[in-house]
């Protein structure tokens, strides 16, 4: 969907103010929210450059554009846990959790500065609150900051590795008994966006896997990670044998019947604890597989 540009030269009234109240002057009709969500996207430009902030002082005479798009629809972003600190949230599937160029993709770190207000920058202003991530075609549970001190506090759990994290994992074979995977992960050369099993120079990686169920020549398993490499789950099931279904990146195209025919990597991070980081208090929040998954178990399991 290509976006629909409004332009207008700034008057003089409004020469030396903050973006945001210029556009909220200029365009009325449309919501704070909403205007802070097409800055998100790269959906605004000053003098025929985007924007990525609001807060910048804009000129007199300097050409403004806006881009609408031609459907306002927004899609739904379940929030399990709001205060703030912090918001825990479930990431759709086909959504990435930020994005550096916002004009034609759906982030989740944009979304929630639309609906939710500034979120801390100190990672960069591409990654507003992201503490940490997911594969775009993964699904579940993250944790966003609100403020500076959160996000310092939650990425030295997550870097301590007292984080707890459980993914439920849909694979191509049939696990015997519960393993462990420890086995080290870095980059294949020349190939930025896959990783592999380096005994010599990986970091250091751990996976238990539990096997919750087997269905013919696929399984349902839990896995928990003690550490958060690139790709590590992905990485680690496919050198035991065991790739997660629909994942293209290691080794596999395997499908599992999704709905509607549609083809998505069969992962989905299903709980997440911490701590406190004002309270010390741990917390646990659990998301049960979305509706495209659990289709899909229920599907498995009547053929099996």
């Amino acid at each position: 969907m290509h976006p629909e540009y409004d332009r207008i030269e700034v008057p003089a009234a409004l020469a030396g103010q903050r973006l945001d109240r210029v556009l909220d002057q200029l365009h009325g009709d449309l919501s704070k929210a909403q205007l802070q969500k097409l800055v998100r996207r790269g959906r605004v430009k000053l003098n025929g450059r985007k924007v990525l902030r609001s807060n910048g002082k804009v000129a007199r005479g300097a050409v403004l554009e806006v881009g609408r798009e031609r459907s306002e629809a927004e899609p739904q972003v379940a929030i399990l846990h709001e205060e703030e600190d912090f918001l825990v949230v479930v990431k759709p599937a086909g959504w990435l959790t930020h994005a550096a160029d916002r004009s034609e993709v759906v982030d989740l770190a944009g979304h929630l500065e639309a609906s939710h207000g500034p979120l801390p920058t100190s990672r960069g202003v591409d990654r507003p609150g992201v503490v940490h991530r997911l594969d775009r075609d993964t699904s579940g549970l993250l944790v966003f900051a609100r403020n500076e001190e959160t996000l310092k506090a939650l990425q030295d759990q997550f870097r301590a590795h007292t984080v707890g994290k459980r993914y439920l994992a849909l694979v191509t074979g049939r696990p015997e008994q519960d393993f462990t995977v420890d086995a080290p992960l870095g980059p294949v050369p020349g190939k930025a966006d896959r990783q592999m099993v380096d005994d010599a120079d990986g970091k250091d990686a751990t996976t238990e896997v539990e096997v919750l169920e087997q269905f013919g020549r696929h399984a349902l398993l839990a896995c928990t990670i003690r550490t958060g490499r690139r790709h590590q789950i992905r990485v680690h099931l496919t050198a035991r044998g065991l790739p997660v279904a629909g994942d293209h990146l290691y080794g596999t195209r395997a499908q599992v019947p999704l709905p509607g025919g549609r083809v998505r990597l069969a992962l989905h991070a299903e709980r997440l604890s911490f701590d406190h980081p004002r309270s010390g208090e741990r917390l646990t929040f659990e998301a049960p597989l979305p509706p495209d998954l659990s289709a899909a178990v229920s599907a498995l399991r009547a053929g099996s």
